[in-house]
This record gives structure tokens, C-alpha cells and sequence, in this order.
């Protein structure tokens, strides 16, 4: 599979579980952006925001996701007296990444911020592999756990 199929398999799941497309200009630098806000039973109110990126190294991924996290902030107003937490899915589409890169993403970066849980996520595009965060046995393990079912949901072909 090559990075644009990934990307039209992506869009095309993301379209059909109501998520819609950020408008260019809020979304820059990134192309394209999806986003949908919905109210989870266990973690409350979500705004999720996914994009893939075609390249990446360690230095790549960190600031990548962290521009994301950025984004993540900028591109909603929070709604009064309700507790929102935002999430990003930054899928790095690649043919055989290393597998320190994979190891840093799913392990070495750190997801939460301030309500703001960034996860980037590794999909290796020669054996159509994703790899996810592992769900942690107690402390935020329902982030983990959405994060997880996202990702089989939306993100795996």
C-alpha cells in the first residue's frame, strides 16, 4: 500500500463516522485535517482531530506532534462549563520505520498536555501494520483505551 491509498482509506472511514474536514486555513500547516466532537460515556465531552503525514524521523515526529498539539488548541472554543479533552491522531504513513522511531511515537512521547492528549501512531505501509499505544493497567486508561479503539475503528485498513 502506498501513503496516498492509506490516506483515501482513512478519509473515507473517517467520512462515514461523521467527522468532517478542517478548513484549510485553520488546519495549516497540516493538509488534510479531520475532526469530530462527540460525548464519550466514560471520559466525557471529545474533539478529536486526525491527520497522516508520508514522512518522519525521531526530531520530525516530535515537533510534528507538537505543532498538532498546537493545533489542537487553536482550532476549537471551549464550550462554557463543560470539560472537553482533545485528542489528535498523527499517523505517520512509512514503508518499514525503524523500529526506534515506532518505539519513541507509541512509548518515548508524551500524549497528555493539559487536556490535550496527542497520539502518534506509526503505520507501517509494507506489512499494513498500525502501531498504537499500549493501554497503561490504571492511570489514564480510558484515554488509552479510546485512543486504542479509534484507531481500529478509523485508522487500520
Amino acid at each position: 500500500m502506498d501513503c496516498r491509498s492509506y490516506r483515501d482509506h482513512v478519509e473515507k472511514q473517517l467520512l462515514d463516522h461523521g467527522y468532517k474536514t478542517v478548513a484549510a486555513e485553520q488546519a495549516n500547516p497540516f493538509d488534510p485535517v479531520w475532526y469530530k466532537q462527540d460525548d464519550d460515556p466514560t471520559i466525557g465531552r471529545t474533539k478529536v482531530f486526525v491527520t497522516v503525514i508520508d514522512d518522519a524521523d525521531r526530531d520530525t515526529l516530535q515537533s510534528t506532534a507538537a505543532a498538532f498539539r498546537t493545533l489542537l488548541s487553536t482550532a476549537t472554543t471551549p464550550t462554557q462549563g463543560v470539560v472537553e479533552n482533545l485528542f489528535g491522531y498523527v499517523v505517520f504513513a512509512l514503508a518499514n520505520p525503524p523500529a526506534g522511531l515506532i518505539e519513541f511515537a507509541t512509548e518515548g512521547f508524551t500524549v497528555a498536555d493539559r487536556r490535550t492528549n496527542v497520539f502518534p501512531l506509526v503505520y507501517d505501509l509494507a506489512d499494513e501494520t498500525l502501531y498504537t499505544h499500549t493501554v497503561p493497567r490504571l492511570k489514564g486508561r480510558g484515554f488509552y483505551e479510546k485512543q486504542k479503539l479509534d484507531a481500529e475503528k478509523l485508522l487500520t485498513p
